[in-house]
């Protein structure tokens, strides 16, 4: 039978018009086309139906549609992370997923990003850089279709709508991120989680979550995993479990070197568990920006932390190999993204938060 689902986007409505046919049991023919129009969806349904009856078009016995290669792909692939995963669910929910691999066209793949970038099965519109991830994601789960599943498939396709997406404007590398936080912002959150700490002995320590990262360089996730085990006082190190790297996702721990203050903050953490900061990301995450909210300070996240590490480090006299030292970065280009230089000297060397929560 042939539906009409009603979807709608930033951009405005559109509608996904589907036609599914049962043979024993067994789908037989499963054809997916999105309008602009309902009224077009509705006259391409009975068209597509009324021809199987006639038997002009029907669907091949082997044929794998897009949504069930990315099953196969997620089935097989291991360690696969959480953003990847949630990308790839969300492909599934777009029109593109109920397309043959066999019959796709790069205007096909074109048209998923249109859709991806105007914000369709999501809140908003999304960035280039947003939409270059969800077209990636897709474009290499084909890239797998013949070699790893023997599903017939030309990857100069994939090509030719990344290169096609690219000259539209609907796919872009991500805008160089270069917000720090001022003294004055830090004093009032410090001041905020200092007087709920104050308050509520169960609340988690904010106060030296926060400028711990600050002079680790150390990410939401990298904080919550370091042991006692990991910290070595007398080298002044530690170990950095799994640290984020394009090319090693598991495994890739990397000894750093602590910065004096850093060190002084673990050293004040009392030794109750495993972890020297015992605590989730998530709701550290959620801590950082609620709080901000709050104070009305405006696009700041706990990633822009690690952002003021290695500026602070290169303004207060640090070469480039002792900074890298610190924030675990592999070559100047990696560092260069987070380095946004603004003074010269230790804008931290007066700053009374580092006493009080040590």
């Amino acid at each position: 039978m042939g539906t009409v689902i009603e979807c709608k986007s930033s951009t405005g409505t559109k509608y996904k018009a589907q036609v599914i046919r049962k043979k024993g049991g067994k789908v037989v023919l499963f054809k997916s086309k999105t309008f602009g129009r309902r009224s077009s969806a509705k006259a391409w349904v009975k068209r597509i139906e009324r021809e199987f009856d006639e038997g002009r078009v029907r669907q091949k016995s082997n044929s794998t549609t897009v949504s069930s290669l990315v099953d196969l792909v997620s089935s097989k692939q291991r360690d696969m992370g959480k953003t990847k995963a949630q990308v790839l669910k969300t492909i599934k929910s777009f029109a593109i997923a109920d397309y043959e691999v066999t019959s796709l066209k790069s205007a096909d793949l074109v048209e998923f990003a249109t859709q991806v970038a105007e914000g369709m099965h999501g809140p908003q519109a999304r960035s280039p850089a947003t939409t270059a991830n969800y077209l990636s994601h897709l474009t290499s789960c084909l890239c797998l279709a013949e070699p790893g599943f023997d599903i017939p498939f030309d990857d100069t396709i994939a090509r030719k709508a990344r290169r096609s997406a690219a000259i539209l404007g609907l796919i872009g590398k991500s805008r160089k991120r270069t917000r720090r936080p001022t003294i004055g912002e830090l004093d009032q959150l410090m001041s905020y989680f200092a007087s709920r700490s104050a308050k509520d002995s169960r609340a988690i320590p904010m106060q030296k979550i926060v400028p711990f990262a600050i002079f680790s360089g150390r990410r939401q996730a990298e904080i919550t995993r370091i042991l006692w085990e990991d910290y070595c006082p007398t080298q002044g190190t530690v170990k950095v479990r799994d640290m984020k790297d394009p090319g090693e996702k598991v495994g890739n721990d990397v000894v750093c070197e602590l910065t004096p203050e850093a060190i002084s903050i673990i050293e004040s953490m009392p030794r109750l568990e495993e972890r020297i900061f015992p605590f989730h990301k998530d709701v550290i995450g959620r801590q950082f920006t609620g709080t901000c909210q709050f104070l009305e300070i405006r696009n700041l996240r706990f990633h822009d932390l690690r952002h003021e590490t290695a500026s602070w480090l290169l303004e207060s006299g640090r070469t480039l190999p002792q900074t890298m030292s610190v924030t675990g970065h592999k070559n100047w280009t990696s560092l260069q993204r987070y380095a946004h230089l603004k003074t010269v000297g230790n804008k931290f060397e007066a700053w009374k938060w580092l006493k009080v929560v040590t």
